[in-house]
Formats: structure tokens, sequence, C-alpha cells
């Protein structure tokens, strides 16, 4: 079985204000993506919380391979093969670990 794309609705807010109960209704069952309008112009949109999940899923994937990439160049320039940046990784880790938890040791 395949997933279906919720339809996407165009509504001006001021239309929102008077249908947000059926709108997130629609909203909650898979079946539309509600795109509130303000005088014409896309303002914000009303998504499912599995939709809205997922958005941030993928949003923090891609920031974590930004982040491996802009690490792994940064490694490059300092002569750092994968096995020494791991372990200077396992060294940092330690030392923040140790400042934060001195309190409790």
């Amino acid at each position: 079985m395949t997933a279906k794309l919720p339809q996407t609705l165009n509504i001006g807010v001021t239309e929102v204000r008077k249908k947000l109960g059926s709108l997130l209704n629609l909203v909650q069952k898979g079946e539309e993506h509600v795109v509130v309008e303000k005088l014409s112009t896309p303002v914000a949109a009303i998504i499912s919380i599995q939709d809205y999940e997922q958005y941030r899923r993928l949003l923090a994937q891609k920031m974590h391979r930004e982040l491996g990439r802009k690490v792994g160049a940064e490694a490059l320039k300092q002569g750092l093969n994968s096995e020494q940046l791991l372990e200077e990784i396992k060294a940092i880790r330690k030392t923040l670990f140790k400042e934060d938890y001195a309190e409790f040791a």
C-alpha cells in the first residue's frame, strides 16, 4: 500500500478563524495540509503532528550530515585521519563530561 500525499488547502486567515476545528480534523486525519494566507501571501502551514515530527527528523538528519561534512573538512585541514579525529572527539567528550558532572563525583 502506498502512502497518499495529503491535499493542500490554501485558505485566508479570517476563514481559518471561522473553521479552525474542522480544519484541524482534516489535518489530523491526514487528508489535508492547510496553508494559511494573509493578504494572499502564504505565512504558515497547519500539518499533522506526524508530518511535523517527520519534518523535524529530516531537518535533524540534514543538519547532522552538514555538521559531519564540516567536521570532516576541518579535520582534513588539520591533518587528522578518521581514527585521530575519533580519539580527539572521545577526549573532548571525556573532558566535557567531567566538567558537567564534577559536582556529583
